[in-house]
């Protein structure tokens, strides 16, 4: 057709500008009907393919929970109905690496908990470049709270400035690269406030333990994040009738913090408490570790009409009030979403100005950690233990060896006394014993307990 069309130019002057102009509509056409074989038909490409959703922390934690959540429930609203599996890959930052290095065709995503702008600069085991992921949305704002009990005489960090009552937290950190996130950001105001601040290495420190110690008075303070939402259901009381109390907001100052369902932030953001200097450094370092919450990312390079399938469907999830509304049950805080188009800019923006500090963050992590960590060693306990039981509890599951505390499994620990196999609940206060294991799960197990 083009080399009859070409032909006709060719014939002579007056036909001329009636084959460009068929010739235009002809392109033209083509072009459409090219248009239309290559539009995307999404229900066509996910019908029976499996997305796998990736979570870095381990089954059955808060981010796996919401992670599974959205497993079972975000296929409704992604054309063709695709299965959707959750794996959990740890120790963080895995799963990331995993999704990094994937296929970008919308089949392997990354649910996460943060941000994590700029964490290849800063750590090691970390092989993504964050601002390069495809951003799907995010869905929770990434609260940072500094609480202490009511005992303690300061109500904001200002106030404590070369206070005679320590502020005591306890956190499981062991090296300087482990210090991140709100922990530097509470070290970077204590360093700055002069606060009395004390902090403890522990083996580990989830909600429940944090709990735990507080109510103990094993410390007087807690960083929380999502919590302050939640403890009004964990702990009621706990905030109205003055038994913790916020001294410092480190969450994003451009997401104001929600009042929960005791009492509203009685204090500014941090941010309102810095000079210049200092706010120029916590912009760099610190909002961009409190950018967002939970939400999902796919690998680099994913192609335009997957990503938009995959961003509106999100949208379309979050807006339903169903949804919503069973969202809000599991991460007990207010659904506040970014839009993954919105998200993809805010992270190129964030890991630039990250990127502007980076000399300086290593700097202050290494000040902060020999501040208020040098000297403090992780508790270790050796693989073998020799000694006499000083005591056993709940039936020979906890006994204590040589000053250690020492798990007894079931199924996983091998009993002897007098050579002989043994029950765990028949050991005895006095025995001697050898004992073999290893950490699990935060815990010293026994592998194998040897009595006479």
């Amino acid at each position: 057709m083009l080399r009859q069309i070409a032909f006709a130019i060719g014939v002579s002057s007056r036909p001329i500008f009636l084959s460009i102009a068929a010739l235009c509509l002809v392109l033209a056409g083509l072009a459409g009907g090219r248009a239309q074989a290559a539009e995307f038909d999404a229900a066509k490409y996910f019908k029976g393919k499996t997305i796998r959703l990736v979570v870095d922390f381990k089954p059955c934690g808060g981010t796996d929970i919401q992670g599974r959540y959205f497993g079972q429930r975000l296929v409704m609203f992604i054309p063709g109905n695709p299965n959707l599996q959750v794996n959990n890959l740890i120790p963080n930052p895995a799963g990331r690496n995993y999704v990094w290095q994937s296929k970008p065709d919308g089949l392997t995503l990354s649910f996460v908990s943060s941000a994590s702008v700029g964490r290849k600069m800063v750590d090691p085991s970390a092989i993504f470049d964050t601002e390069k992921f495809t951003q799907i949305g995010t869905h929770a704002k990434r609260d940072v709270v500094l609480l202490v009990r009511g005992t303690v005489p300061y109500n904001s960090i200002p106030e404590a400035r070369g206070g005679k009552v320590q502020i005591t937290l306890a956190e499981p950190i062991g090296r300087p690269e482990d210090l991140t996130g709100k922990l530097l950001a509470v070290g970077m105001l204590a360093m700055w406030f002069d606060v009395p601040l004390k902090i403890v290495t522990v083996a580990r420190s989830g909600t429940s333990d944090a709990l735990l110690m507080l109510e103990r008075g094993d410390v007087n303070g807690w960083i929380a994040g999502s919590q302050w939402y939640s403890l009004p259901t964990l702990r009621p009381g706990w905030f109205k009738n003055g038994f913790l109390k916020p001294i410092a907001d480190i969450g994003n100052p451009d997401a104001p913090s929600i009042p929960n369902a005791e009492i509203k932030m009685p204090i500014p953001n941090a941010v309102t408490w810095l000079n210049a200097e200092q706010k120029a450094l916590w912009e760099g370092i610190v909002i961009p570790e409190v950018l967002h919450g939970k939400g999902i990312a796919g690998p680099p390079n994913m192609p335009a009409d997957i990503t938009k399938v995959l961003r509106v469907a999100y949208l379309k999830a979050l807006k339903d009030p169903e949804f919503a509304k069973g969202l809000v049950r599991i991460q007990r805080q207010p659904v506040s979403v970014i839009p993954g188009e919105k998200l993809q800019k805010m992270m190129i923006s964030y890991t630039a100005a990250f990127k502007k500090q980076v000399s300086n963050y290593k700097k202050i992590r290494q000040q902060v950690y020999d501040r208020y960590f040098k000297g403090i060693k992780m508790p270790t306990i050796p693989t073998k233990i020799a000694g006499k039981i000083k005591s056993i509890r709940r039936g020979g599951r906890l006994i204590s060896v040589g000053g250690f505390g020492i798990k007894i499994s079931g199924s996983r620990t091998e009993v002897t006394i007098n050579g002989k196999a043994a029950k765990r609940k028949t050991l005895k206060v006095g025995m001697s014993c050898k004992v073999k294991g290893a950490m699990r799960k935060g815990k010293y197990e026994a592998k194998t307990v040897k009595c006479k």
